[in-house]
């Protein structure tokens, strides 16, 4: 009797192993040889300051970046809500960022992200090199120094839009950049996957498992972190703030929300 419970409770052990084995994640691709390295999944119902901090605090641009605009929902989902406080005709735009505490080079980087955001505002997945306040030449390496890549920006503007950008040189006389231009114009509602292939010869971009954009400019090779971020600029690239603002924290419908996040390498 002994050795049956046993057997039956090994079949039981193997059982729940080959379930568990199955149901890893896998990349929104077919990536043979990407294994999973970070991921959240929203799933905690608070934001889980192990891994994620808070990028650039403060004002910036026509908004300041807060920590409370960065929440998770009763949905699993993260929010970064964009909202405005009226006072004695003073006019505050709220925003949010976080960052990864770690650092990633090549591999397979993918959100699942729904963006309603109003003009005014916009919202980007995207990757930031370490040291870009530093002094930079002419004849610098992004190789060495590093590359903003912004996986997606969205653009709530020209029936919205996303973009796929790169950065490099820092943010000066030096600056150098290349991009995809306008893409899926007027076809971004609800959710949709964003993805980035980044390997020592080239970027290649997603959306929804169809190569977007690739670009082999600016290579990064250094360890950079991952943003989840909206900002907020009056008459800029994503048009003007409403009059009257975005209402207050608890009724805007500015919001910019994500699934999850997920890093594979090799």
């Amino acid at each position: 009797m002994k050795k049956i419970l046993i057997s039956i409770v090994l079949l039981l052990f193997l059982g729940v192993s080959c379930m568990n084995k199955d149901q890893e994640i896998k990349p929104y691709m077919d990536l043979p040889g990407y294994k999973l390295v970070f991921n959240d999944e929203f799933n905690n119902g608070i934001l889980d300051t192990t891994v994620w901090g808070f990028h650039n605090l403060g004002k910036r641009r026509s908004a300041i970046n807060v920590k409370n605009a960065c929440l998770i929902n009763e949905n699993g989902e993260l929010e970064i809500r964009n909202w405005t406080v009226i006072d004695n005709l003073d006019t505050v735009h709220h925003a949010g960022m976080i960052e990864t505490k770690e650092n990633f080079t090549f591999g397979y980087y993918e959100a699942r992200i729904k963006f309603e955001l109003l003009p005014g505002t916009w919202g980007a997945f995207w990757i930031m090199y370490n040291n870009f306040q530093q002094q930079f030449t002419e004849n610098d390496n992004p190789k060495e120094l590093g590359t903003e890549i912004d996986i997606i920006e969205y653009v709530p503007k020209n029936n919205h839009y996303g973009v796929h950008n790169l950065h490099w040189n820092g943010y000066g006389q030096y600056h150098k950049t290349k991009g995809s231009g306008e893409l899926m114009n007027g076809q971004l509602e609800g959710y949709h996957v964003y993805s980035l292939l980044w390997t020592p010869e080239e970027y290649i971009f997603y959306i929804d498992g169809k190569e977007s954009w690739r670009s082999s400019d600016g290579i990064s090779h250094v360890p950079e972190y991952v943003i989840l971020s909206t900002e907020i600029q009056d008459k800029g690239w994503a048009g003007d703030i409403p009059l009257d603002g975005y209402g207050s924290f608890d009724e805007t419908h500015n919001i910019m929300y994500v699934d999850y996040i997920r890093i594979f390498q090799k």
